[in-house]
């Protein structure tokens, strides 16, 4: 009986799912085999101390399951930028005329309504200094800027501004001749490169520059003598005409939608250091980069060329633009502070050159032109010959 209990307790302490004891070898402990299998009880006790250490170091087990941190404003911050990075890379394209990737944002639709907003505020910024429809030094620019416009299937020019006459029929300068036409342009602005363009030629003399924006063109009085003629104007005014074709104002806004988020961020995580408002200051001061300038030069030689203007005219243009900078300082030249500089802009157009006179010899167009300007330079020259035989007679 006694054996019988004592059969009984050793059972009793190997029943499946005790405890095990961790005992020093030796000490209150029975023989065991040399080979001797895991019992169930170990098991039982191995996966119970896997349990203890998992619910012992939660944070552990959490941290590797997630790449994003556990502070919210950290989280929010990751998506604005992954949004933003998305939202860039969607609105990427290339420029059709030259290839180059650019962002863009500004949908062709509107950009009627931004024609209109701008000439509203040419309006207003110029009044009182531009010349109207009728008077001489506008219809000489207009003639250059038809040419260029209809010989590239760009559009034309509005043809019914505003013009008053004296009582004795004679032209005379309005000095508020746009102030009328205000209220009509809701209908009459094209879209960029469309079927309608405006030109404005405002008499300053101290202003040397020439710009054009959505389907505006604005001359100044000032350049006009550095142009010196028609294929000077041409050469400015095709420059000018090709930040338009390219859509390089509408790509100045995307940038600038780009500069204001790119402040936000800096400015939300506190690493801004007055960065954002030197990117602001660099992009009021210079709104034209090198990159769209050089692309318009090579967009507005083609333009020329086509226009039967010779595009060589464009590097005497820049060369007598260096030499008016050198000699009066620059401080007058709008043209130059808002462009790259001339050595840089010369070589390019030099590189362009062959490719401009193979356009301009593939229109026949041109061939009859430089025909009848030859011929009427050599009537030209024989005239003032014959004038200067013949003696005068009192």
């Amino acid at each position: 009986m006694l054996a019988s209990t004592a059969l009984r307790s050793f059972h009793s302490v190997r029943r499946p799912g005790a405890r095990c004891l961790l005992t020093p070898t030796g000490l209150l402990s029975r023989p065991q085999p040399l080979f001797q299998p895991r019992t169930n009880s170990c098991y039982f006790f191995t996966a119970q101390r896997r349990s203890v250490q998992y619910s012992r170091f939660p944070g552990q087990q959490q941290q590797n399951s997630s790449w994003l941190p556990r502070d919210p404003a950290a989280r929010i911050f990751i998506y604005i930028s992954i949004g933003g990075v998305l939202y860039y890379v969607a609105h990427l394209e290339q420029v059709p005329e030259t290839g180059r990737w650019r962002f863009m944002d500004i949908s062709p639709r509107l950009d009627s309504k931004l024609a209109q907003a701008s000439y509203a505020e040419l309006l207003n910024q110029f009044r009182g200094k531009i010349l109207p429809a009728d008077h001489p030094i506008t219809r000489h620019v207009r003639r250059v800027v038809t040419d260029i416009l209809e010989t590239n299937n760009l559009g034309s020019l509005h043809s019914s501004e505003p013009r008053r006459r004296s009582f004795f029929g004679d032209d005379i300068w309005e000095e508020d001749a746009f102030a009328a036409a205000r209220s009509r342009t809701t209908n009459s602005v094209p879209e960029s490169g469309g079927k309608e363009w405006h030109l404005l030629v405002v008499n300053d003399p101290k202003v040397v520059n020439a710009m054009a924006t959505f389907g505006n063109i604005v001359v100044f009085t000032g350049i006009l003598p550095i142009c010196k003629d028609e294929q000077g104007l041409a050469a400015v005014l095709g420059h000018e005409i090709g930040h338009v074709v390219a859509r390089h104002p509408q790509e100045r806004y995307s940038s600038t939608k780009i500069l204001i988020f790119a402040a936000f961020i800096l400015q939300s995580v506190g690493l801004d250091w007055g960065f954002s408002s030197l990117l602001s200051k660099l992009l009021l001061e210079l709104p034209n980069s090198r990159k769209q300038e050089l692309e318009a030069d090579t967009v507005g030689l083609r333009l020329v060329a086509r226009a039967c203007y010779d595009p060589r005219s464009a590097v005497e243009m820049h060369l007598r633009l260096a030499n008016h900078e050198r000699t009066h300082g620059g401080s007058s030249l709008e043209f130059l502070r808002t462009h790259p500089g001339a050595t840089r802009r010369i070589q390019h157009l030099e590189e362009q050159i062959p490719e401009a006179d193979a356009i301009r010899a593939s229109n026949p167009r041109c061939t009859t032109d430089q025909d009848s300007i030859s011929q009427f330079n050599r009537m030209s020259r024989w005239a003032d010959k014959t004038v200067q035989e013949v003696p005068f007679q009192s």
